[in-house]
């Protein structure tokens, strides 16, 4: 009797004890779900917040732009207009000899102002989503290569295709950066600007002939991040491949997106 009395108290302790541990299992495993759930809330606001601090970030951005596009066209651009119908009147009554003078002032003036026009265009986000990508792109390219900053060639491969046009814009400005860089840091006297249009994305590669520099040392500039940045609010992708005195090469990729233009003519 003794000894079924010890089994049957065994038995109970073993049923408690696996109670205890189901018990403590159901707590630890509902606090981990808690857990994980909240971090997981807490991922995606900061996540959230990110997308929304960049978009404004963005925004104020791109107002500013048309603003600065807007003094350079309406007053800067209308002063030198003005100076230069000045200097049409005053060329007639000069003598013979002070003419030509006046003439090459007249041009110089006359190439000021369509430049200042020309760069306010590519500043105000309205004149990218009326011309479309490519010919921003296009128009900003032929400004080097007037200006003298150096030879450019602009060519695209395969059919156009619709896209997002805020996108347009968002590209349009990672690629002026990489325009600017080109420029200011990498001693440039070419610079190749490449648009292919594939079924399913568009992919869009700058090269130049510069003195290169070390992708390790400028991936955390501040440079880079606005453009890696600028990527990820469209779903872009950024490839940057340099080396030492070896010209810089950037491809943009960027996926396409189902739009109503896609559907109708699929």
């Amino acid at each position: 009797m003794e000894q079924e009395e010890i089994q049957l108290l065994i038995l109970a302790s073993s049923v408690v004890l696996l109670l205890l541990l189901v018990a403590v299992v159901s707590i630890f495993s509902v606090f981990y779900r808690r857990k994980t759930k909240l971090l997981m809330q807490k991922a995606e606001d900061k996540k959230r917040f990110e997308e929304e601090l960049a978009k404004a970030q963005t925004e104020i951005q791109e107002q500013t732009l048309k603003n600065v596009s807007w003094e350079l066209h309406d007053n800067i651009g209308q002063l030198l207009s003005v100076a230069k119908m000045q200097l049409n009147m005053l060329e007639r009554v000069v003598g013979e000899q002070q003419k030509s003078q006046f003439r090459e002032a007249t041009d110089i003036l006359g190439k000021g102002v369509r430049e200042i026009r020309q760069l306010s265009h590519s500043l105000n986000a309205d004149f990218i989503l009326n011309v479309g990508l490519e010919e921003a792109l296009r128009a900003e390219v032929s400004r080097f290569e007037r200006l003298n900053f150096l030879e450019t060639e602009f060519h695209t491969e395969g059919t156009p295709v619709c896209m997002e046009k805020k996108d347009e814009v968002i590209i349009f400005r990672i690629l002026q950066e990489c325009f600017a860089n080109c420029i200011k840091h990498s001693r440039a006297t070419f610079l190749s600007v490449c648009i292919r249009y594939t079924p399913r994305e568009i992919i869009i590669c700058v090269r130049d002939n510069g003195i290169g520099f070390i992708p390790e040392k400028v991936r955390k500039g501040v440079g880079m991040i606005n453009i890696n940045r600028r990527a990820a609010m469209i779903g872009a992708k950024i490839q940057l491949e340099a080396q030492k005195n070896a010209g810089v090469s950037i491809t943009l990729t960027y996926p396409l997106k189902p739009t109503k233009y896609h559907d109708e003519t699929q």
